[in-house]
């Protein structure tokens, strides 16, 4: 069969033309032997077509789908033969029960089925209740009729088995209809056109059916009228339903709750409208078939309120278990959580997007001395934070609890000072965190965790002036060996034994290293107390390098390593004692890890704002996860190397604090196993007639 939206076009178009050409010919000719004709005829190719479109849709349906398109192609089958045997003969003589009446109860309980199975509703209940729908409002529809035009149905009807059709088939009309309705109400964007088609044929059927049975209480039907338009274009509706393009998507039911809302509206309003015009026409049931309909619809309506009862039931109990599961595990949760956070050393507090304290845990009020009392009292800045050596308190503006709520910043490694409730300062290290909902994106609140850092500054306090004490206390002793040693390796004190020279020669060499460290050691505690003075003035870069080369051109020859001097050219402003300083570090580093035959290059690159100068080596390289590492204190590529090589990991923190107070930058880039290079930068000097920068202390 074909698919898609030129197939379904097609098949409109087909169905539009045949429906208007028989409107047309029963205008002209209604109730006439030739209408009569054509109203079978059309009866018989609107059925037959609609049943093979039914047919071949199942071919390319699956599972439930498939079943539902082949019971509503036998339908149609079943329909349009007693819709045959009416026009021809009225059925058989002798049956009680016309046979056309048979097959028509019969399609229509077939066409039932097929609707039942047509959405994947898993629940018996909620065929249940749909089936229920179905009746009430069938059952509803024709007391209304039957008050209003149907009365003289009821009164006509002989009892029995062939009295019963006259009730049973107009219901099992509405029955369908209504089912169709509520499916299309409850289906999603992939069935809505299909539905809509299955349930405006339907209708349209049912209305026939209803007149074609009002006709034959009245004195007989006769074919070739505006009912047999009714039964064709349900036909053709139904039919064209088999050729709508079929689109993607699932085909379960999609809109449950609408259709329980309209489903108790439309019984509760066709319960209501059937009592009304029951009471104001006749006061009441009065014929054995209405009482038989009212009998129906309140069985009905009664069966479906106890289902959606009992589900209803069932729901809030399922739903009181999970609230009460759900509550467990969240004080479950929450107890465990102010576990953790009580067993962690590092003081914790949270706020509120208002800045309130919402939680603090154990740690935080020992270190504090304060109490759950404090929580959604204030803003930390205004209970715990200290304030500006003054005594004036800082702007809460500026705290970062603050920023990180309305900024959601993130504060990291911050250092404060907080007080304690008894008026004492603790010295912490915080870091601020904003707390951001994730479905909306929007800040909520904030979380700080902070740590006592005063015995640790307390530490590196006496750490500093240690290294300073011993620093200064050898400097003196190690000036009168050096010298001592000097004279002694000159031959001024006379000609040395060959042994006795190579050991002064190693004692010298170690005492000049021991003289480096010293200097390192003292610069580090100049440039931790301020005191490490530089003095920038305009130079040539090629000047600063050359003198570097020449000072370190033995220290490449001893090793092996030739020093190279690449493309140098512009003027910087820096301090040349300084920038030798830094030069000959990393060109030390460069000759130390190199091999011999290796090569070192020193080059610079001029830039509009500051020239880059590079060392570059051809040793084993760095690590990248160590790239950043080696410019901190006491920091080695190996451990190793301070025994191999020398050295105590403090040239590269020197040589970023020199470079960062003139103004520059220093990093390292490599290539594990293929070299390091080395790059910092220093300002460009200003032209003739500026003046340049003034001297500045760290």
């Amino acid at each position: 069969m074909p698919s898609g939206f030129r197939a379904f076009t097609c098949a409109a178009a087909v169905v539009v033309a045949a429906v208007v050409a028989l409107t047309v010919f029963l205008g002209l000719q209604s109730g006439t032997d030739a209408a009569a004709v054509a109203a079978s005829a059309g009866l018989l190719l609107a059925g037959g077509a609609t049943a093979v479109s039914c047919f071949l849709r199942s071919r390319r349906s699956q599972r439930r789908r498939r079943g539902s398109w082949r019971l509503i192609g036998t339908a149609a089958l079943v329909a349009v033969s007693g819709n045959l045997i009416g026009a021809a003969s009225g059925g058989p003589a002798g049956l009680s029960i016309p046979l056309n009446d048979l097959t028509i109860a019969a399609a229509l309980t077939l066409s039932i089925i097929a609707l039942l199975m047509f959405p994947a509703i898993r629940s018996r209940r909620g065929l249940a209740v749909l089936v229920l729908d179905g009746v009430v409002a069938g059952s509803a529809v024709l007391i209304i009729a039957s008050s209003l035009i149907y009365d003289n149905l009821l009164l006509t009807t002989s009892g029995g088995l062939g009295g019963l059709t006259v009730l049973v088939i107009p219901v099992l009309d509405v029955v369908v209809a209504m089912i169709a309705v509520l499916l299309l109400v409850r289906s999603n964007s992939a069935d809505r056109l299909t539905l809509a088609l299955i349930a405006s044929g339907y209708l349209f059927y049912m209305m026939s059916d209803l007149n074609y049975a009002i006709s034959q209480a009245e004195g007989g039907y006769v074919f070739g009228t505006w009912t047999d338009l009714g039964w064709v274009s349900g036909y053709a509706l139904i039919g064209l339903a088999a050729w709508a393009p079929v689109r993607k998507g699932n085909p379960a039911v999609a809109r449950p709750r609408v259709a329980e809302i309209v489903g108790t509206v439309t019984i509760f309003a066709v319960l209501l409208a059937a009592g009304v015009l029951q009471t104001v026409n006749s006061g009441g049931p009065t014929t054995p078939g209405r009482v038989i309909l009212w009998m129906v619809l309140v069985a009905a309506a009664c069966g479906r309120e106890l289902i959606i009862s009992r589900d209803s039931y069932e729901l809030r109990l399922n739903l009181e278990h999970r609230v009460a599961a759900q509550t467990a595990d969240l004080r479950h949760w929450a107890e465990q959580t102010r576990a953790l956070l009580d067993s962690v050393a590092d003081g914790i507090y949270g706020v509120d997007v208002s800045g309130r304290v919402t939680v603090i845990n154990r740690s935080a009020r020992e270190m504090l001395g304060l109490d759950d009392r404090v929580i959604g009292t204030a803003h930390p800045h205004e209970l715990f934070h200290a304030p500006a050596p003054d005594g004036t308190p800082y702007p809460i503006e500026e705290c970062y609890v603050t920023e990180a709520i309305r900024h959601a910043s993130v504060a990291r490694s911050e250092d404060d000072v907080y007080l304690r409730s008894d008026g004492t300062e603790v010295a912490v290290e915080i870091v601020a965190s904003p707390i951001v909902d994730p479905a909306t994106s929007e800040v909520t609140g904030a979380v700080v965790a902070f740590r006592d850092v005063t015995e640790r500054r307390e530490v590196e306090r006496m750490k500093d002036r240690f290294l300073s004490v011993v620093s200064h206390e050898l400097r003196t002793p190690l000036t009168s060996i050096r010298g001592g040693l000097g004279l002694i390796n000159s031959g001024a004190l006379g000609a040395l034994p060959p042994e006795i020279e190579v050991i002064a020669a190693s004692a010298e060499e170690s005492a000049e290293r021991l003289g480096r460290l010293v200097n390192d050691i003292l610069d580090v505690e100049r440039l931790a107390s301020g005191n490490f003075e530089v003095r920038p003035a305009p130079h040539s870069a090629a000047s600063l390098i050359e003198t570097s080369a020449t000072e370190l051109a033995s220290l490449a020859q001893r090793a092996g390593v030739t020093l190279e001097v690449g493309d140098v050219g512009g003027r910087v402003v820096a301090d040349p004692d300084r920038v030798a300083q830094v030069l000959g570090n990393l060109i030390g580093n460069a000759i130390k890890f190199s091999e011999p035959g290796d090569t070192v290059r020193i080059s610079t690159a001029p830039g509009r704002d500051e020239v880059v100068f590079a060392v570059a080596d051809e040793g084993r390289g760095i690590p990248a996860d160590r790239l950043e590492d080696i410019f901190e204190r006491f920091r080695q590529v190996d451990s190793s190397d301070a025994r191999l090589e020398g050295g105590t990991g403090l040239g590269l923190a020197i040589t970023r604090a020199i470079v960062t107070q003139l103004g520059g930058r220093v990093w390292a880039e490599s290539d594990w196993g293929k070299g390091s290079t080395f790059r910092f930068t220093l300002p460009v000097a200003p032209d003739a007639g500026q003046r340049p920068p003034a001297k500045s202390a760290l």
